[in-house]
């Protein structure tokens, strides 16, 4: 009867073995994956800013100290929100380095994506940027990579990326 057992178990082993060295496979995979890029990206993203801005004959621009660089292409009115105000903006997000679109209202059916400025609900650059934008701003974001998705790629973002977004301040509550 022992016999048996075993040789019932011993024709499961190569099966098992095979499961765990998959999983194994696949947990070293995932945690490449999941690796940060720590390297200081900030001389390069501003350059690349630059570059950006003067390929594409931007004015008014402003810079702001972390290397983000806003232009407002219409001015809103009213006052700038503070923290912890709700901004609802329409935008549409593409990388500076090859233009492809990452995300857009656009593709939602132009419905105002709406977050609490200050709150860590979007990323840095986003908060900066818009707390900046009166109802009604239109204005260009240029985020350098430590204030978007930093060093880790998010979907269709590569690490390290510079960031463009083309938003639009509908309303602040």
């Amino acid at each position: 009867m022992h016999t048996n057992r075993f040789r019932s178990m011993a024709a499961w082993l190569p099966l098992v073995l095979l499961v765990l060295s998959s999983m194994l496979a696949s947990s070293c995979q995932k945690m490449e994956e999941d690796t940060i890029d720590n390297t200081d990206y900030s001389a390069r993203d501003k350059q690349i800013i630059e570059d950006y801005i003067r390929a594409n004959s931007f004015t008014g621009t402003r810079i702001d100290t972390l290397n983000m660089v806003i232009i407002v292409t219409q001015p809103g009115t009213g006052a700038l929100p503070v923290l912890g105000q709700a901004v609802s903006a329409l935008y549409t997000g593409s990388l500076v380095a090859s233009g492809n679109v990452f995300d857009s209202t656009t593709s939602r059916g132009d419905q105002p994506f709406t977050f609490v400025v200050g709150r860590g609900q979007v990323i840095s650059g986003w908060d900066i940027g818009f707390s900046r934008l009166r109802r009604g701003s239109k204005a260009i974001l240029l985020i350098p990579s430590a204030l978007g998705y930093g060093g880790r790629a998010n979907g269709p973002i590569p690490s390290a990326s510079v960031l463009r977004f083309d938003v639009e301040v509908k309303d602040i509550q």
